[in-house]
């Protein structure tokens, strides 16, 4: 059976389909900052490619813009490369399925630099203890923060009295390190994080959770997270679709017309079975 249509296509809920969508690149908005030197590096990448692989996943706001849940750095690439239109994935972000959790970083800054950092015109002293401690008093809410040494020893950022002062707090941390050392990511909140990792690597950061409410509220502040800490969990996510960029840049197609191509290029794959569906996890090693 041939299928001519996204509408059509659309029908068979057995697929599930993701919403492939052509907007102006100019509404698509970030809710975290980005990484400038991985962004140089991937604008390049994806000039010299000519197409647009990974579309970045957004939601809808009220006022018609598109939040970007994943793909900062694509995104920023395309703005430097001043691509009027690209191709995003819209996801309703009030879906149960698609989950707000929080990234921890291990830097090679010292524990003690970032203590300078952050008490550098802050009268609030940074509380000592171990990170079970201090793993359970974030759990509790009863600090914003904690930063460990390998030997398991923390120092605890109090809370802030707004949530805006927190989010400010947070990007001056993430900003000491950024750009000056390698950052793991990594979902363990004691020493264990260190496993696996070499000695220069000295100091984990653990973060608050995050929600997806206190994320909307950020962004209606004019606020951004800290580049890095969110991690959106989406499931059927829109890979490899090789979109020309030439379509994406066209000045004399509408965006109609970009979009017609669109869901007929994907339309095509799909009844020649070049579209699948793997639910399995992935590694991937060209990031």
């Amino acid at each position: 059976m041939v299928i001519k249509d996204m509408k059509k296509l659309q029908k068979f809920h057995f697929v599930h389909m993701p919403h492939l969508k052509v907007v102006p690149t100019e509404k698509v908005i970030l809710h975290e900052s980005f990484d400038a030197k991985r962004t140089h590096a991937l604008k390049k990448k994806i000039a010299q490619s000519g197409v647009w692989k990974d579309p970045p996943i957004v939601t809808t706001l009220p006022d018609g813009r598109y939040l970007v849940l994943d793909g900062a750095n694509r995104t920023t690439s395309m703005k430097a490369l001043r691509m009027p239109h690209m191709l995003v994935q819209v996801v309703d972000y009030f879906d149960p399925s698609i989950e707000l959790r929080s990234w921890n970083h291990v830097v090679r800054v010292s524990r003690d630099h970032l203590v300078n950092v952050l008490q550098n015109g802050d009268g609030k002293a940074f509380k000592p203890m171990s990170d079970r401690r201090a793993k359970k008093m974030l759990a509790y809410k009863q600090i914003l923060a904690y930063f460990c040494s390998r030997d398991g020893k923390c120092m605890a950022i109090p809370l802030q009295s707004t949530p805006r002062a927190a989010i400010d707090l947070l990007n001056r941390l993430v900003e000491s390190y950024e750009g000056k050392s390698v950052i793991h990511r990594t979902e363990e909140a004691t020493r264990k994080a260190f496993q696996g990792l070499g000695s220069f690597m000295n100091t984990l950061i653990v973060f608050p959770g995050l929600t997806k409410l206190g994320l909307l509220n950020a962004i209606a502040r004019g606020q951004y997270l800290p580049s890095g800490i969110s991690r959106h969990l989406i499931f059927r996510r829109a890979l490899r679709v090789y979109l020309p960029l030439s379509v994406l840049r066209s000045q004399k197609l509408s965006i109609k017309q970009k979009q017609a191509q669109v869901d007929r290029m994907i339309s095509e794959k799909f009844t020649q079975g070049q579209v699948r569906f793997y639910p399995e996890g992935i590694y991937l090693f060209d990031e």
